[in-house]
């Protein structure tokens, strides 16, 4: 398979990553030379690590173009990853149907803006979805994919079937909703967070380690749905009958609000929800990739 990634940056590279661990050549595409060579060189990084942990990859090829007509001329399937922007992502498309092949499949990696908004004015629509992976992109094996309401019914099927075969696990939205399935379910559960903390039930610490330690042991194994069949449907209907009524029903992030307003932006500035300094953030995302390496691993033999 001849693969496309519009955009180098973080979710571009790993998605690079991803499709050339699965044997696909890749060409990856940014206006700016120095940048689409750095994302070529990250992403190759990014399969190589994949190699020596183990993982079996069946290599294919990463190169680097800052022409997009021919970084997109052979592509079966274009992955874009650019600024989260409908009208520039628009552009985009409209510049990139004008040099793919008539066979080609156009993914955007959004989860936040509308599919069908993108892809409003491609003569191209009907071959248009949305491809969202989850960062990062190289360790996390879900895509969720989405149809933009032009979009043929072949589409999603032919790139769940490409994405299966380099060892991802697509899920398939059935209509669009803005921030899909994942973020929204992050979203919903960072909410009551919030709420638990702002009425001083918890710290932030305890909190987080209720998920860490408790019940995110098990969704490492198990979803929300298949939780309730082992815990009983009867028991919760009756346990969410008590509390769903005070959950939090917040309709903006008032932390992050306050956060921002005091510059605590997260690890990128040192300090956010908790304090960081470079090698704490080092070790926690160490810990937390290594969990990834070795679930993925686990689920190998799955695949």
């Amino acid at each position: 398979m001849h693969i496309a990634v519009v955009g180098s940056g973080m979710m571009g590279r790993g998605i690079a990553a991803c499709c050339a661990s699965g044997g696909s050549n890749v060409v990856m595409f940014d206006t700016n030379e120095n940048q689409v060579s750095e994302g070529v060189t990250v992403a190759k990084g990014l399969v190589q690590f994949l190699n020596d942990a183990g993982m079996g990859v069946t290599t294919g090829s990463i190169s680097g173009s800052n022409n997009l007509a021919s970084a997109v001329s052979s592509a079966d399937i274009v992955f874009e990853a650019i600024i989260e922007d409908v009208a520039i992502k628009n552009k985009v498309f409209r510049e990139i149907e004008q040099h793919v092949p008539e066979h080609a499949i156009l993914c955007t990696n959004t989860s936040s803006l509308s599919v069908t908004a993108i892809a409003n004015g491609l003569k191209s629509a009907h071959r248009f979805i949305a491809a969202h992976f989850i960062g990062p992109a190289h360790l996390v094996p879900l895509v969720e994919l989405c149809p933009a309401e032009q979009s043929n019914a072949a589409s999603v099927p032919l790139v769940e079937k490409y994405l299966k075969s380099i060892g991802k696990k697509p899920v398939i939205l059935k209509k669009e909703i803005q921030g899909f399935l994942a973020a929204r379910l992050q979203a919903a559960l960072y909410r009551e967070a919030m709420h638990l903390v702002r009425e001083g039930v918890a710290e932030p610490e305890a909190v987080d380690g209720a998920v860490t330690d408790g019940f995110g042991r098990r969704l490492n194994q198990i979803g929300p749905f298949t939780v309730g069949d082992f815990a009983g449907i009867d028991l919760i209907q009756k346990t969410h009958g008590t509390f769903f009524p005070q959950l939090g029903d917040y309709k903006r992030d008032l932390r992050s609000d306050e956060l921002v307003a005091e510059g605590r932006c997260g690890v990128k500035n040192g300090k956010g929800n908790y304090d960081w300094t470079p090698e704490k953030a080092k070790e926690v995302a160490a810990r937390r990739d290594a969990e990834l390496l070795r679930r993925l691993k686990e689920d190998q033999p799955k695949l």
